[in-house]
């Protein structure tokens, strides 16, 4: 008869051996946490974490098991009150990183509702860093071996001060292409090469891309750089008179950041300035445009003076006409600044000093 009352208690024994040595299911959940304050919370500021945690609704809280509730505030201290089917049961408070309420406190029977309504203060550390996040609230179960239940592990984190922003790169990158390719590529007045290609390390800012190709419309506008990669697209157009090379703007595929230059064929025209050796000033009406070699477009029909400028030449001054819907192509020599042989500043200075000399010893003499 003994045996008969061990084999049926068996079957007991079994399953709460199962239940002391198998996590079980998680045995309950967390409302969403209130921290205060909101917002940016820096080093040492003081802050405020509540919750509730509902330990047991129509199953009763395992009393081998424990919640433990953990943080990374300083200073931290823990207000708890115990709902048991709305029956308040206030707590002494509890001091520490780490606090630990017994399952023997929240198992009841299946039918009782029993809830936690916890309150933590604390201070945030001083070495925290700024852009981290701090841990300000973790609620676990533990086992009756006091091990973690992983599956049971609720975090909260709170950013703290501000993100550290990513720095935008001072360069950038502009893909151009054009359809025919093998283009020229112009950027900001100075020749670059030929389509496809990319133009490497652009500074950020505004900046006046052209493409030419001999027998098609030029292609120009302007492109904004903010250290990304902006792309440069051209369907160029042939063009309808021989002889004459316009600027327009009709086939551009843009994109943010890239704004159309719209230069009226009828309105304005484009001067080509190439000078030997390359690195003059170009000066149109006094308004310096570029350096040599240079394309200036948007100029009104009519005469404009050129004035080119180079340090060891000597200065050239013309003008030429502007016919609108074309391009003028102006090329000179620059003649080297004229000096008497021998003849320096040095070499003045001392023939002066010596001159002054002689005339100062012979008016003594006399």
């Amino acid at each position: 008869m003994v045996h008969n009352k061990i084999a049926k208690s068996r079957p007991a024994l079994v399953l709460l051996l199962l239940l002391l040595l198998i996590p079980g299911a998680l045995a309950f959940t967390v409302s969403p946490v209130v921290i205060t304050p909101a917002g940016v919370i820096n080093p040492n500021d003081e802050v405020t974490a509540s919750a509730t945690v509902y330990a047991a609704y129509g199953t009763a809280f395992p009393s081998y098991d424990d919640i433990q509730f953990v943080t990374e505030l300083d200073d931290a201290v823990w207000s708890y009150t115990i709902l048991v089917n709305g029956i308040e049961n206030v707590r002494p408070a509890d001091r520490g990183k780490i606090f630990t309420i017994s399952g023997f406190e929240l198992n009841y029977q299946n039918r009782d509702e029993v809830n936690v309504d916890v309150i933590l203060t604390g201070r945030v550390p001083a070495t925290a860093p700024l852009g981290s996040d701090l841990m300000v609230l973790k609620v676990q179960e533990l086992d009756a071996r006091s091990n973690v239940l992983q599956n049971s592990v609720v975090r909260f984190d709170h950013l703290i001060g501000q993100p550290t922003p990513t720095p935008t790169p001072a360069y950038g990158t502009i893909r151009v292409t054009s359809e025919p390719a093998g283009a020229t590529v112009f950027l900001d007045n100075a020749i670059k090469g030929i389509t496809p290609m990319s133009l490497e390390a652009v500074p950020n800012g505004e900046h006046t891309v052209l493409v030419r190709l001999d027998g098609y419309y030029d292609h120009s506008r302007t492109v904004t750089v903010t250290g990304d990669t902006r792309d440069f697209g051209a369907s160029l157009e042939p063009v309808t008179a021989p002889g004459s090379v316009q600027t327009t703007t009709a086939g551009v595929t843009c994109q943010p950041g890239v704004t159309a230059t719209v230069n009226e064929p009828a309105r304005t025209g484009t001067l080509s300035v190439t000078t030997n050796p390359p690195g003059a000033l170009v000066y149109i009406d006094d308004e310096m445009k570029g350096i040599t070699p240079a394309i200036i477009p948007g100029l009104s029909p009519g005469s404009h003076a050129i004035h080119l400028m180079m340090e060891g030449y000597e200065d050239f001054r013309t003008s030429t006409e502007i016919t609108a819907g074309t391009t003028s192509e102006f090329v000179t020599g620059l003649s080297p600044r004229k000096q008497l042989p021998g003849f320096t500043l040095a070499g003045a200075l001392l023939a002066v000093g010596l001159a002054a000399g002689l005339l100062h010893g012979r008016i003594r003499r006399e």
